[in-house]
Order: structure tokens, then sequence, then C-alpha cells
């Protein structure tokens, strides 16, 4: 039986992303295997693949001889597979796995999800490292996807990709895309509902979201404002539990805890927001809110900025600004229902026309093909 590889950073994040494209691999005839670190498998039904535990991949890590052995891991799995194709997702399962699939002679697929804080300071250390490591993974991977534009055009400028790369597939996608018949567009609750939906981690803008909150609900006292996702303490941006569970809805904002499907609170939910300053690939959370015919409010960064047609279906705020976030949410707050309504309808119809699921897995379906040719 043919065999392809998906692999990425957390398991959860492959069985809830990545559910379409391997349904759509086991339909075509190939068994997928997925490889990841163990500790998140549980988190999410595996969909039918062959699971392989990673034991070395340290998300936040900086030891180089765990990623010595980290590429001594992978080469061992994929030698053991044989997959047609590995497909990478996050930064240390492209970086690694590329490498190993070098070394083992097998076609790797790598997809730029996002660039994350290893890029924030130019100056930096970490910068220059993972630049380097970059370009020397992607050197020999057969193909790279970039979910933006703004990561596009970084790589060709700092030429890890480029036409000195002969044979290198290189193509551009609209983030994971959304499944438009899962998330399917609802009318605005009648109450008004903001929620920032991530992981809990300081550079989404969490702190932002909690003063602009505290800073409306005197004026709006009918208004929520809901904090919803996992906290992350192994993360050095991440906000402490304590911090989240100290919240008062009273006062502006709450922490919801943790949901598996967040398509429940999209439907209490009257405008999405992620101020974010990390670098994202398309936020999926925003993507779904589109779909589900969300107003979203944002900032003008790489990867936030492709979910938003300033005026139209929301709004762009600056990053790290409180007072900025706050002005977005108050016109959301000023509009009426019927405009407000509206905004959602343009976001449904953004989401068909530009982050449909279909059209991301067929990019990689005719990567797979253009290979076996």
């Amino acid at each position: 039986m043919r065999r392809v590889v998906i692999t990425s950073n957390t398991a959860w994040t492959i069985f809830n992303h990545r559910a379409g494209l391997i349904k759509t691999l086991q339909e075509a005839g190939y068994e997928v295997h997925t490889v990841a670190p163990e500790s998140n498998f549980t988190d999410i039904k595996n969909p039918g693949t062959v699971f392989h535990p990673v034991r070395n991949l340290e998300r936040k890590g900086k030891n180089p001889f765990a990623d010595l052995f980290l590429i001594r891991e992978y080469y061992k799995i994929y030698k053991s597979i044989q997959p047609e194709m590995v497909f990478g997702y996050t930064i240390k399962a492209n970086i690694y796995s590329a490498i190993a699939c070098r070394l083992a002679g097998i076609p790797m697929t790598c997809t730029v999800n996002g660039l994350g804080t290893a890029f924030d300071n130019p100056a930096g250390f970490t910068y220059r490292i993972v630049k380097q490591l970059y370009r020397f993974a992607f050197r020999k991977v057969r193909a790279v996807v970039f979910q933006n534009k703004d990561d596009r055009a970084f790589f060709e400028e700092q030429k890890i990709i480029g036409s000195n790369l002969k044979g290198q597939i290189v193509r551009s996608v609209n983030g994971s895309g959304v499944d438009l018949l899962k998330f399917t567009c609802t009318p605005l609750p009648e109450k008004p509902a903001f929620m920032l939906i991530s992981r809990m981690l300081k550079n989404k803008g969490i702190g932002e979201f909690i003063q602009a909150s505290r800073r409306i609900k005197s004026a709006h006292p009918e208004a929520e404002f809901i904090l919803l996702g996992p906290a992350d303490s192994d993360n050095p941006m991440g906000v402490p539990l304590s911090e989240l569970e100290a919240l008062d809805s009273a006062a502006g904002a709450y922490y919801a805890g943790a949901a598996k499907d967040v398509r429940p609170w999209l439907e209490k939910c009257s405008c999405m927001v992620l101020p974010s300053y990390y670098r994202e690939g398309v936020p999926k959370i925003l993507i779904e809110a589109l779909a589900m015919g969300r107003p979203v409010i944002t900032t003008d960064t790489p990867g936030c900025r492709e979910t938003v047609i300033p005026g139209a279906n929301g709004w762009f705020v600056e990053p790290r600004s409180a007072g900025s976030l706050q002005g977005a949410m108050e016109a959301f707050l000023a509009l009426g229902r019927d405009e407000q309504a509206l905004m959602g309808v343009r976001s449904r119809q953004l989401a068909e026309e530009k982050f449909d699921e279909k059209k991301v897995i067929a990019t990689y379906m005719e990567i797979l093909q253009h290979v076996n040719d």
C-alpha cells in the first residue's frame, strides 16, 4: 500500500487542522502515518492513521544534542515507513524532518504555517540560527508551501527558497482552510459577546483584550468578553493559569477554559477578536469564525491580515495597543444589529471565496501527483 506521513509538533494540530487532508489521502488509497509527540495524542480522535510518537521534540527546547537525537528518531521512523511523501508543519518538525528525509532519500513537503517568535528580533542570535537551519534544511525538500504572502516574500528575499533550488515546487495557500460544511453560518446572538480563542499566550494579545474589556464593561454591562483556549504553562509567553482563573466577568473578561469543539462557542460569539503580534500562518480560528459568519477584529500583521477587509467584515487594530482594540470593539457595539449581521455575511462570503479547505487540499494532492509522475 502507498504511504504518506504527516508530522507536526503536536498530534492535536494534525488531527484538528489536517483532518480533511487525511481523509482525502485515505480516499485516494494512501495509508496515512502521523508523527508527533505522544503527550497530545489523546486530545482529539485519531482519524484512522498509524501513529508514531516522537520523544525528543521539545517545542521550546534549545539543546542541540536533543535536536540531533530528534533527527535520528525521525530518520528511523521514516526509513521504517518508506512513504512516498512526508508532509511537515511547524518549525522543528519541518527543519529536522527535512534533514532526516534528505539522509533517508525520502521526498518532503514543508508547510510554513507561521514564523513564530524566532524572527521577532533580526539582530538576535535565535533569528540568525533559525534562518541558517531553514536554509540548510530546505535546500533539498521537494516542495515548500506558504500560508501567507509575507512569509513567502521573506523566504525568497533571504534566499531560503528560490530559483537557485532547481526542481523545488513552491506554492501558496490561504492558511489551513476550513470545512465549510462543518463550520456553517449561524445568526449572531442577541447579547453582544466578544471572544478571543487561542492558546493563552501574551503575544496573542491576551493582556490587551483584558484591558480593553475592563474599559468597556462599565459603559456596556450587557457585553461579554470571553477567553477560550488552553493555558500553555510550558511556554515562556504563557499567561499563568492562576491569573486567568482570577478574572472576573463582572469587571471585564473571564476565562472559560479550553474546548475540543469551538463551534458551540462561536455560535455564542458576536465578534471574534485576535489582537495577535505572534507571526501567524493564518490563524485557524479566524478562518473558522469567518465561516460561521462572525465579524473579526485583528492586527494588520502577517497571517492575521489575510482575514479582514477593513470596514467590510471587521477592523484592524495596532499590535500591543489596548486603546486601539478598545476603539474597534466600541465601533462594533455602536453598529446597529443589521449592520453587525451584514458584516457577518461578508465574513462568510470571504471564507467561501478564499478559505475553502478543498482548495488547500487540492494543492497538496497536486504536489503529491507531481512527485509521482
